[in-house]
């Protein structure tokens, strides 16, 4: 090109494919599901220094939200209500091929679901099985990823966060409403509440015929535009009753946010949520005023 010097070419290296650092990834092949899992691992990048033991995210439909999420948890472990010294443990499925990949749907349906649903088995093939595995799903994390994770690194059992979205975000409440030993800390992005005819709204009734506390960390959220696209899945208006439910209970143990974010869809949400999210219920903030006060402190 006239009057154009072109530059000389740089020195480039191809380093293959890009990656997280300070991660590890691993096949694991459950003993009571038939199915090959991915679990990724990601730990902050500093030394472990001895007796230290790392707070754990376990992050539900890992081939997608684990390299989002181990990055927002870096982030928050240095803002100004940090996060502790977190591994973040991304759960999702083993794949080899594309066709296996195909199946990433079909999978999370499957282990997700705490029962059948009639709308789902109307407008997609299925078969035995095909949904309702929730309980299996579990004890899966129980009694397999959450000790293969402590073999392998310093965890702390009494501080572990069950973060998932949609069908992801209702595994995490069936979680809390069945197994409240699970978990000390949730984050629930847009939970599909319709499910099975709002099996979760039973559970949680369930749950407060026997229980006077319910101590736990909890932060509930959905886009403002869920609504809309598919009232029948009332997003939103679920997510508000589900909240008002809890409230009602009065239980003194329980630390609940819910925040509607305008704007948002169910495929954007997650995104820019996850940080409010987990900066919640690990004690940080839960809205702007919280950062108005920080600000005038600093």
């Amino acid at each position: 090109m006239t009057g154009h010097t072109a530059a000389k070419p740089s020195d480039v290296e191809d380093l293959g494919p890009a990656t997280v650092p300070w991660t590890s990834s691993y096949h694991l092949k459950s003993r009571s599901i038939d199915q090959g899992f991915l679990i990724q691992v990601a730990w902050p990048p500093a030394p472990i220094t001895p007796g230290q033991t790392f707070a754990v995210v376990y992050v539900l439909d890992g081939n997608h939200a684990f390299a989002i999420a181990a990055q927002v948890a870096r982030a928050l472990q240095s803002g100004p209500f940090p996060l502790p010294p977190t591994l973040v443990v991304g759960i999702g499925y083993h794949f080899e091929t594309l066709e296996e990949r195909a199946r990433w749907g079909t999978l999370r349906v499957r282990d997700f679901t705490p029962c059948p649903d009639a709308l789902f088995e109307a407008q997609y093939a299925g078969g035995p099985g095909a949904c309702g595995g929730a309980a299996a799903f579990l004890e899966f994390i129980e009694t397999e990823v959450k000790p293969f994770v402590a073999s392998r690194f310093p965890v702390d059992p009494s501080d572990q966060t069950l973060t998932g979205a949609s069908l992801g975000g209702l595994f995490a409440l069936y979680a809390r409403f069945t197994a409240p030993r699970a978990f000390q800390r949730y984050v629930a992005i847009s939970p599909a509440l319709y499910w099975g005819e709002r099996k979760l709204f039973q559970l949680e009734a369930d749950l407060a015929e026997k229980a006077k506390d319910l101590p736990v960390h909890l932060y509930l959220a959905a886009g403002g535009l869920e609504e809309a696209h598919d009232a029948k899945q009332k997003f939103v208006s679920n997510l508000y009753e589900l909240e008002a439910r809890l409230r009602a209970r009065a239980y003194p143990g329980l630390d609940m946010s819910l925040r509607i974010f305008e704007g948002e869809t169910h495929m954007s949400v997650y995104f820019g949520v996850l940080a409010r999210g987990l900066g919640a219920v690990f004690g940080g903030y839960r809205d702007m005023h919280d950062w108005s006060r920080w600000l005038e402190r600093a």
